[in-house]
């Protein structure tokens, strides 16, 4: 009896066999790796393989092993496969211990698409209207069931749903469809009809509004853009509702047809919930690791701690405006701001902000203290693109400007002030398409401003700026990310523009080679020995220019395997910024590539990146003719919330 029981204990601490790896055979239609994404064994990352014996779930399950063979022939099924077959095989992979499996497909022959009808249970009149509608035509010839394709039934919701949205675009809010199959087995031939029924037509007669308690109906209705007595349309319901979601008054807004008679007349119901009219918010942190120029310590920590209070004002004079006030403090800057938002100017899409401001900001080559007013006008054509007009006065103080003495070495002069107005018209736009999280899309952002166009600024000049973002998803971990910056200021006068006015480049966001505006060129300032010292310091420091150019390009990997929310990053960027459009063959491009990791928290990715630059120039380095190089500066770390771009 107590060899038996020691025979089980044994049994009990002696490693289980381990699925090592998992491979798929007999497919032709499906790759491995989209197989793979629909069962649940599979082959274990590095760090499971390395550390088996305390990995769990990588047990030999013979239960779940059957399952994923039903979920491969219910993979194929679903796909036009109906007499599919699956095996599995178990073999030693190396050792007894570690186990391949082996899922073996027998396909077999796929089920044929022979006739395709379309129906619309409705009169002569009704079925003229919506088979002449271009949004219906258009649903009938992106229709997936074709003669002769493969029968696949993942598709049958799709295009239940898309007759469905397309008829209640068109006014037809009770429409129903549904698709039919006949299957002759032995020909594998499936005949498919696709049914429609649109029921009346519907025009909106009412909108009843619940939940509101400051914010009058008749503001909320104006707010949705629905027009009594208007046809109803699937879109305009779903636009209605962002419309309103998207005031600041509201955290929810859901517009729904409630019960009621099936007829031409159409009632609907918007509930919403208020927030507070009033609330503060203090937010507190450290950041602008890239502008502290001397090396960490304790004693200028303190220079990284930045504050933030917000206090908002919502539905003003029960109008639906919104007052704000904010606050922002740094060692690098100081702000302080209002901002009166109107959010329906002509219609919903439209809307204004008024926003006075007083700022103070430390630069590398300057200071700067600047107060004044900006109006906008935003409106939003659609979901893709955005767009904002401007106006913006401002008196700027412009002081410690590093001024250039000789032909290599200037100095700060803490008198030299430079007192300007700016009175400028800007307009910018945003347009995005296929965007995914982050994985694919695309994204266009112009930008032009106009200063002194009347003769009432202290500069008169012309400014424009391009932004182009690319993501392209390789595969499900891997995304490409792309850049390119680009902008110029024409300027009719010899003299300079003010150093707040031009362009910069370097930097967390930027090429990351380079800190914050340090890319481009630069004036040296070069301070006296200490006393007992004979060695002088050098430090460069950007002065800006007239044209800017800029590119990245980034690989992100996600490692959740390795460990969930996990990811690294490897990137190459470049860029240049010259004293104008004559000058761009006087700089060459500069590059700094690198690699960083990422890590996604509540609050967005936290990044760590680490850059060196490929082609500095000694102004880059702080080297001086005859001065002594105090430290290399090709490298670069950037601490960061959210990603590059």
């Amino acid at each position: 009896m107590l060899s038996g029981l020691l025979t089980q204990v044994f049994a009990q601490e002696e490693d289980p066999a381990r699925i090592w790896n998992v491979e798929i055979e007999g497919n032709k239609q499906f790759e491995d790796l989209v197989i793979k994404r629909y069962i649940a064994n599979e082959r274990p990352p590095l760090l499971k393989r390395i550390f088996a014996r305390r990995s769990a779930g990588m047990d030999v399950d013979m239960f779940e092993i059957r399952r994923d063979v039903i979920r491969i022939e219910r993979f194929y099924q679903r796909r036009g496969y109906p007499f599919v077959e699956v095996r599995f095989e178990l073999t030693d992979d190396g050792s007894p211990k570690r186990k391949e499996l082996t899922f073996v497909i027998n396909e077999g022959a796929p089920l044929i698409i022979s006739a395709v009808e379309i129906e619309l249970n409705a009169n002569d009149q009704t079925k003229s209207f919506i088979t002449e509608h271009p949004e219906y035509q258009r649903t009938v010839r992106r229709v997936p069931f074709r003669e002769g394709r493969r029968f696949q039934q993942i598709e049958e919701s799709e295009v239940v749903g898309t007759f469905t949205r397309t008829l209640k675009n068109i006014g037809y809010v009770y429409a129903n469809t549904s698709v039919a199959i006949k299957v002759d087995s032995l020909a594998n031939e499936a005949k498919i009809t696709i049914e429609s029924t649109p029921g009346p037509r519907t025009r909106i007669t009412t909108v009843t509004v619940e939940g509101n308690e400051s914010l009058s109906d008749e503001i909320i209705i104006r707010e949705t853009g629905l027009r009594i007595g208007s046809t109803y349309t699937e879109t305009k319901i779903r636009d209605a509702q962002r419309e309103v979601f998207k005031h600041h008054l509201f955290r929810l807004a859901l517009m729904s047809v409630p019960d009621q008679p099936k007829d031409t007349t159409l009632e609907l119901n918007l509930r919403v919930k208020e927030l507070s009219l009033r609330s503060w918010r203090n937010r507190f942190g450290v950041g602008d690791f890239d502008r502290l120029d001397e090396t960490l310590s304790f004693g200028n920590s303190w220079k990284l701690v930045r504050a933030q209070s917000t206090w908002v004002h919502r539905n003003v004079a029960g109008l639906g405006t919104q007052f704000s006030t904010n606050i922002r403090a740094s060692f690098y800057e100081k702000e302080l701001s209002a901002e009166y938002l109107i959010p329906y100017v002509f219609n919903t899409k439209s809307s204004l902000n008024i926003s006075p401001f007083i700022e103070n900001r430390i630069e590398p080559s300057y200071s700067i203290t600047t107060g004044g007013l900006i109006n906008t006008l935003g409106y939003e054509y659609n979901r893709s693109l955005t767009g904002t007009f401007s106006y913006e006065f401002a008196l700027n103080n412009e002081y410690d400007i590093t001024e250039a003495t000789n032909v290599n070495v200037s100095e700060v002069l803490p008198d030299s002030v430079l007192n300007y107005n700016i009175s400028s018209f800007s307009f910018n736009a945003y347009y995005a398409r296929g965007l995914s999280r982050g994985k694919r899309g695309l994204i266009i952002q112009p930008y032009l401003e106009f200063s002194g166009l009347f003769g009432e600024s202290t500069f008169s000049f012309q400014k424009a700026a391009l932004d182009v973002r690319k993501y392209t998803e390789l595969n499900n971990k891997l995304v490409l990310a792309t850049r390119v910056q680009a902008g110029a200021i024409y300027y009719s006068k010899q003299d300079s523009l003010p150093a707040d006015i031009e362009f910069y480049a370097g930097g967390t966001n930027s090429v990351r080679g380079f800190s914050r505006r340090d890319l481009g060129p630069k004036r040296a300032i070069v301070s006296e020995p200490e006393p007992g010292s004979r060695q002088q310091t050098v430090n460069f420091v950007p002065i800006g220019g007239k044209a800017m150019f800029t590119f990245n390009v980034e690989l992100r990997q996600q490692l959740d395997r390795l460990l969930k929310g996990f990811g690294v990053a490897t990137f190459l960027d470049g860029g240049q910024v010259w004293s104008g459009l004559k000058s761009l063959s006087s700089r060459e491009i500069q590059y700094s590539t690198g690699g960083g990791i990422r890590y996604q928290t509540p609050i967005g990715p936290l990044r760590i990146d680490l850059a060196y630059v490929l082609n500095p120039t000694d102004a880059d380095l702080d080297v001086l003719t005859g001065i002594q190089d105090v430290a290399g500066r090709r490298w670069r770390i950037h601490f960061s919330i959210g990603q590059a771009f």
